[in-house]
């Protein structure tokens, strides 16, 4: 019986010693552990999804008392391109906008457009919020502190609705003296002789002619729309006025385009890309020769390779204003096969003396990105409208290759 309580009290003395080594052992960790909390408030507001993805930092690695690693993942800041667009040209600048952004989503950033009349896009060129870019039918020749690139064709087509004709695009005849005469209301009826001796095959049938222009289009040559001037070009005029009766205005390009396709015989002129997206009929024009050409691929693509031979051929301009203006498009030169009522659009970028501050790193991208043959010259086919990068046109070249050097230096 006494060596049983002698037992009991040996292992009693040695739990107790155990339970005090175990104490001291936990002091000792504790003790050696960072006077940070595991867990702490976190400081300012929570970041929502977008921030996480733009900034990752790794945590305090705990698992070790003597070191503390942390490692920071930058990420590149997309960039936000601003462009302002003459409207005319939404068919394919929207596709522009949409490739350019799936082909360089990893390392640029996203675009942005506005589409304004031509007439509201010198006064944002103008004035004090300008955006990084802008793609227009015209240039604003008095402004010295733009420079623009040519980045595609801009064809008009006479588009017309009569609702007895074939539905294709060859199916009448107009030449420069007789679409005057309809755009400004001398000739009233579709059944006119001077229509008739161009169109001999044609019933053409005796109904009033409805003409559908832009209402930005006035007796003011300067505030008219480029399709306009383009059109005035090849009619040899400085400006157009509209019959009082027997006209309708519309408020763009796609509402024109519209209105011609719901009215019956009604006639009007929109960009060549507007009448391939919405199918509308439209007339071949003559040339000089007396020619009468359909717009297409191959008819303004040869325009542009006449046109280029003549690029600022006029003698009233000093070699100095020549270096300066863009490569243009005489319609009077234009014959074998040239469509007659062909311009440019162009890329109107700022230059270093009128930049404020911006970068133009990602604007000139993607302007490379535009006139790369890969790029948004081929998307230009997908408009019928032929690629003038790369290719034969070796002036052109070299005029935008000087002018892009320009804005990046």
């Amino acid at each position: 019986m006494c060596s049983v309580v002698i037992l009991s009290k040996k292992k009693t003395t040695l739990i107790s010693l155990s339970v005090i080594v175990s104490l001291a052992v936990v002091i000792v960790v504790v003790t050696s552990l960072p006077s940070t909390p595991f867990f702490q408030p976190r400081s300012g507001k929570l970041q929502n999804d977008d921030e996480a993805e733009k900034s990752k930092v790794a945590t305090n690695d705990s698992s070790s008392s003597n070191q503390t690693a942390a490692t920071t993942t930058t990420t590149i800041m997309p960039t936000t391109i601003d462009i302002v667009s003459t409207t005319s040209a939404f068919p394919f600048v929207q596709r522009w906008v949409a490739q350019y952004e799936n082909q360089q989503l990893a390392t640029s950033g996203n675009v942005n457009v506005d589409y304004l009349t031509d007439r509201e896009i010198i006064v944002a060129e103008g004035g004090s919020d300008r955006s990084d870019l802008a793609i227009v039918g015209v240039p604003d020749e008095n402004n010295n502190n733009i420079l623009y690139v040519p980045v595609s064709t801009q064809a008009v087509a006479i588009v017309y609705n009569i609702p007895s004709f074939p539905d294709i695009p060859s199916g009448l005849r107009l030449n420069s003296t007789t679409l005057f005469l309809i755009l400004n209301g001398s000739i009233t009826r579709w059944a006119d002789a001077a229509i008739k001796n161009l169109n001999p095959s044609l019933n053409l049938p005796d109904e009033r002619i409805v003409v559908v222009h832009s209402g930005d289009d006035n007796n003011n040559s300067s505030s008219s729309t480029s399709s306009l001037v383009l059109l005035n070009q090849y009619l040899g005029l400085q400006s157009l006025s509209w019959p009082k009766n027997d006209s309708i205005a519309a408020s763009g390009p796609a509402e024109l385009a519209e209105m011609v396709r719901k009215i019956p015989y009604s006639i009007g002129y929109v960009d060549f890309s507007y009448a391939v997206q919405t199918r509308m009929t439209y007339a071949a024009i003559g040339d000089a020769n007396g020619d009468y050409i359909v717009p297409s691929t191959q008819s303004i693509g040869r325009a542009v390779d006449v046109a280029l031979q003549f690029h600022n051929s006029s003698t009233d301009r000093s070699s100095s204003q020549q270096q300066q203006l863009p490569p243009t498009i005489n319609a009077s030169r234009l014959v074998n096969g040239s469509y007659p009522i062909v311009g440019f659009y162009y890329a109107g970028l700022l230059t270093n003396d009128d930049k404020e501050g911006r970068d133009d790193v990602a604007t000139l991208d993607f302007v490379k990105w535009i006139i790369s043959g890969g790029g948004g010259q081929q998307t230009l086919l997908e408009v019928q409208y032929p690629p003038i990068y790369p290719g034969n046109n070796k002036q052109l070249a070299t005029y935008t290759k000087t002018t892009m050097d320009t804005i990046s230096n």
